[in-house]
């Protein structure tokens, strides 16, 4: 399992695996972009494939009540920070191309911190948290490389991007952003991204001097709509149609393949990292950023059924998260996990992991979970900030150990109140591919490492465990324009409003104070505008660094 120079003494410390000269362990974190809690196999739905990252679940854990942020960049700062991003000024709508909007300088990241502790890190795909300045890029907070595109989404073909033009409504500015470090890669236009960044990601693996550890991170476009926020683009539209014939939409057939196209990336990631002899000392992440977008604004047609909402709300389907995490130093496998888990934890998490001192962190809102995650030990989480949106005043917390859910509204005057997605368990829908999971690349390569065999009576049990479908039975659809109080245990669809229930007074007065208290804490999300210096045309038709660092546009 670990290389072979002298005699290895194995130690089982805080449940790292050390060899006599402390060895880190390699970190693999693979993001999703917009895939909802139904698309993946493993959460009772057959309708999509998704069987390597089925199998990264069942053999490692799957993380139930994992919350992320409600949209693609305060999550990333969230996961990168380790901080809620109310603190960052990041907590509203993402970055647009164009703005001059960023991840604070004095906030330390967590590839910043890996570093320290002597990692080489590796960024491939998105990045969506500030490109203004060439000191706000990923190679300036702590990444040695980045291959990938800077703003929140491009084409999936030609790697292009369009905002409106801040001086002109009638023009765009539209530009290429396909960068490695700093060098745009027009040479590979019209490869299909998901390949694409597959294929570095694999480089990366292959080249990597195993004397460092490594700090990985994949940020898929997959399942996000690409080109003009419309296209779901995949590399042949008629085989996605045959193949997902069974489904009713067409334009959610091809979203299934963008889907299942990402899942084939992850059994190829595993695969490399086996044959590297990597995999016994690594720990993979996966997890999608937010809820998916059945409709309206970047409308992929993915599926977060049978939670109620979709990315941008608070609600279930907004920013309750499809996590799963693998790695062989887990102290226990083959689990649900239901501790209360955020995205913010994942720092300090794996800060800890790869042999740090959580307290040198400081005051930051995400805590250690190795313990919680690797042996089921109880959290120290007792509640989660969902977020707070100054502007709008809509924010939400969810305290009592993740029972209680508190809102103060909803998204844009009830814009993506109510249920959505296709619910995955239509008689015409396949049924679950046991083979295909047990057979995959992951699992293969898992098996040769572990020598334990994943059968249909260990997928059957954890399927079981964590299908809400019965949830969604409940329908009830209001408005939620004020105070909604949700018991999560009983109601995870959240269909019942308990704002008036005379014995949970107190539970909403303690809720609602811990909002008050974050609020005085909140940094100004500040002015979305499009910087006119932006403009792709003054850089070759490419999206470039265009403002001077230190110098921001209000």
């Amino acid at each position: 399992m670990f290389p072979a120079q002298g005699v290895i003494l194995l130690c089982f410390i805080s449940n790292v695996v050390y060899t006599e000269k402390t060895t880190s362990p390699n970190i693999v974190i693979i993001l999703a972009d917009d895939v909802g809690w139904n698309d993946f196999g493993l959460h009772g739905s057959s309708q999509i494939p998704t069987p390597n990252i089925d199998a990264l679940g069942y053999n490692g854990v799957i993380l139930d009540k994992f919350y992320t942020q409600q949209t693609c960049t305060p999550s990333r700062a969230a996961l990168l920070t380790g901080n809620y991003p109310m603190r960052l000024g990041l907590q509203g709508i993402p970055l647009n191309a164009g703005e001059n909007r960023h991840l604070p300088l004095q906030t330390p990241t967590l590839p910043e911190k890996l570093k320290e502790l002597g990692y080489i890190n590796h960024l491939v795909g998105k990045w969506h948290l500030g490109a203004a300045c060439s000191e706000y890029t990923p190679t300036k907070r702590g990444f040695d490389t980045h291959f990938g595109y800077w703003n929140g989404y491009v084409g999936y073909f030609n790697y292009e991007i369009s905002v409106p033009d801040p001086l002109d409504p009638k023009r765009n500015f539209t530009g290429f952003d396909l960068h490695d470090n700093f060098t745009p890669k027009w040479e590979l236009k019209g490869q299909y991204a998901t390949d694409l960044f597959t294929k570095k990601s694999l480089e990366i693996i292959k080249n990597h001097r195993v004397e460092k550890p490594l700090f990985l991170m994949l940020a898929h476009l997959a399942g996000h709509t690409g080109y003009d926020g419309i296209e779901l683009g995949v590399p042949d539209a008629v085989t996605a149609n045959r193949k997902y014939h069974y489904i009713k939409s067409i334009e959610r057939r091809s979203y299934a393949d963008l889907v299942n196209i990402m899942d084939s990336s992850v059994g190829e990631i595993v695969g490399a990292l086996s044959e590297k002899k990597m995999l016994q000392n690594t720990v993979i992440l996966f997890f999608s950023d937010n809820g998916a977008q059945t409709e309206g604004l970047y409308q992929n047609f993915g599926s977060s059924w049978p939670f109620r909402g979709l990315k941008f709300t608070l609600f279930e389907g907004g920013v309750r998260g499809t996590g799963v995490l693998y790695s062989p130093l887990l102290k226990k496998k083959n689990y649900v996990n239901r501790r209360l888990i955020h995205v913010t934890d994942f720092l300090p998490t794996f800060y800890r992991v790869a042999g740090g001192d959580v307290d040198k962190l400081g005051n930051i809102d995400g805590i250690d979970q190795w313990d919680t995650i690797s042996g089921n030990a109880p959290t120290n989480r007792t509640e989660i900030l969902i977020n707070i949106d100054e502007t709008s005043g809509y924010s939400g917390v969810i305290g009592y150990g993740g029972r209680y859910k508190l809102l103060n509204g909803s998204f844009s005057n009830g814009l993506y109140n109510g249920y959505y997605g296709d619910s995955g368990r239509n008689l015409e829908d396949p049924s679950y591919n046991y083979s295909s999971v047990i057979n995959s690349p992951t699992n293969l390569a898992i098996e040769k490492l572990t020598n334990r065999s994943l059968n249909r009576s260990i997928i059957d049990e954890l399927r079981r465990k964590i299908d809400l479908g019965s949830c969604r039975s409940m329908n009830r659809l209001y408005l939620c324009d004020d105070l909604c109080l949700f018991d999560l245990y009983i109601d995870p669809c959240e269909t019942t409003n308990l704002i008036d229930d005379g014995n949970l007074r107190g539970v909403v007065g303690k809720l609602y104070g811990k909002l008050s208290v974050y609020m005085k804490d909140v940094v100004p999300d500040v002015s979305h505008r499009i910087d006119p210096d932006s403009d792709p045309k003054r850089f070759n038709g490419t999206w470039s660094c265009w403002s001077k660092c230190g110098r921001d546009f209000h």
